[in-house]
């Protein structure tokens, strides 16, 4: 009997905390500019950037040391290069390298309202400093 009672205590304070710390949150179905986070910026986006060749697509994955951060690359005609950044607050911030060691582009943008996180609209520029405005559209 009194092996029960403590299995069930036990038990008990077991789903507690679990209920408490759930593992697995649900992301909303269409998330609000602020509500985006790292799930919704993983997958492939297509950038548009007036006066700069493509077609230009991004592909982002979880990052292996970095939680809540995305690394992957982004692919232009005749060239790529490794994206590292995250979103916070409905605001991206993006590195980019051509060699893996020095930045030759940065992304900031800020996430469309009534997109269910997935258009995002901002500046890239370039290692001369010279900004481009872009559209980033996630892919299906």
């Amino acid at each position: 009997m009194r092996k029960n009672i403590i299995l069930i205590a036990a038990s008990a304070c077991l789903i507690s905390a679990c209920a408490q710390n759930p593992s697995n949150t649900a992301r909303p179905a269409c998330p609000t500019a602020a509500q985006m986070e790292q799930p919704e910026l993983i997958g492939r986006w297509q950038a548009d950037m007036p006066g700069v060749a493509g077609p230009i697509v991004l592909e982002l994955a979880p990052h292996p040391e970095w939680d809540g951060t995305v690394k992957g690359h982004i692919l232009r005609p005749g060239s790529s290069a490794i994206v590292v950044g995250d979103v916070h607050e409905g605001q991206l911030t993006m590195e980019e390298s051509r060699d893996g060691k020095s930045v030759s582009g940065n992304w900031t943008g800020a996430v469309v309202e009534g997109s269910c996180a997935r258009e995002i609209r901002g500046e890239w520029t370039d290692e001369a400093d010279q900004p481009f405005a872009f559209t980033l559209r996630k892919l299906p």
